[in-house]
């Protein structure tokens, strides 16, 4: 079976090893980049992605993913595995 992204089969490892905040902030992230590629074709769809936005905190992904790799920076598996999720738009 194909994959749909590289080390995507590295990554489902890690992410078992990953500590919990590690593995929400990368849902997170994985639905704000979903989100964010959605077309806001009508006013509902708008608000739709909007809302999502929202609740998944969007606006501070880049700095919530600073204060991880600062908290994990000896954590070279957990540096890793934000580098290479980072344009995700969703976690296996």
């Amino acid at each position: 079976m194909m994959s749909a992204y590289p080390d995507e089969g590295r990554v489902r490892r890690e992410m078992r090893a990953a500590p919990r905040p590690v593995r929400e902030f990368l849902v997170r992230r994985a639905g704000c980049n979903h989100w964010g590629g959605e077309e806001a074709y009508d006013a509902d769809r708008a608000r739709q992605i909007a809302e999502a936005a929202r609740m998944l905190r969007c606006n501070w992904i880049d700095l919530d993913e600073r204060r991880l790799k600062r908290r994990y920076a000896k954590l070279p598996r957990v540096i890793w595995l934000l580098k290479k999720t980072r344009d995700w738009d969703s976690i296996p």
